[in-house]
């Protein structure tokens, strides 16, 4: 009898240690992923007006504004906020990992069309591929929140540029990397607010 209630106690104390291990590897990770999300953010208005000044007339000029143009296929960072508080773990995982991983494909599409567009302009091309490695390992950390959450990890996105106007002007695709950048910088601040509140809700829950 006392050999038993030995081997419970350690059982016991074996899972509440394997318990608060992995309550302190999620909060480690929330935390990572709202810092990665922060340096990325300090890097995006730079890389905008890098970006604008290289692509002339008139996204150059110091009144350029576009801001009554959506672009079909990006995902929208605005949400009620109710909606938006209202949202369960999965959920607002999901819709992060779903915009991201159609911001990865945009993305590329831009960085494809600068090096047609500016092929001198190595500045801006090496920004670009920054941030494309930034998206990529962005997608990687919301990937292992999956995990560490314990929610099945989400099906790959259908190919978002399916539709896409191959025949696009060179303004057009000045304008259409402009517009993702918009909406990325959205998502951005949409992203760190949510992690944020994960965060909280996970240090609480211990």
């Amino acid at each position: 009898m006392y050999h038993t209630l030995v081997i419970l106690c350690v059982v016991s104390s074996l899972l509440i240690g394997s318990q608060e291990s992995a309550s302190v590897e999620v909060n480690k990770l929330l935390k990572d992923i709202c810092d990665h999300v922060q340096n990325i953010q300090n890097r995006t208005q730079g890389l905008l007006d890098t970006y604008l000044s290289n692509q002339g007339a008139p996204f150059n000029g110091s009144h350029f504004s576009a801001e009554q143009l959506q672009l079909d296929g990006l995902p929208k960072a605005s949400i009620p906020y109710r909606a938006w508080r209202r949202m369960t773990d999965e959920e607002r995982l999901l819709e992060n990992y779903q915009a991201y991983s159609v911001f990865q494909e945009y993305f590329q599409l831009v960085l494809d069309d600068q090096r047609d567009l500016s092929p001198d302009q190595t500045a801006l091309l090496h920004l670009l591929d920054e941030l494309c490695h930034d998206v990529a390992q962005l997608l990687k950390q919301l990937s292992s929140a999956f995990d560490a959450l314990r929610l099945p990890r989400p099906l790959p996105i259908k190919d978002p540029l399916s539709s896409l106007d191959q025949q696009s002007s060179p303004f057009q695709r000045r304008l259409r990397g402009y517009l993702v950048f918009r909406e990325y910088r959205l998502w951005l601040l949409r992203t760190h607010r949510s992690f944020t509140l994960l965060g909280s809700q996970s240090r609480e829950a211990q």
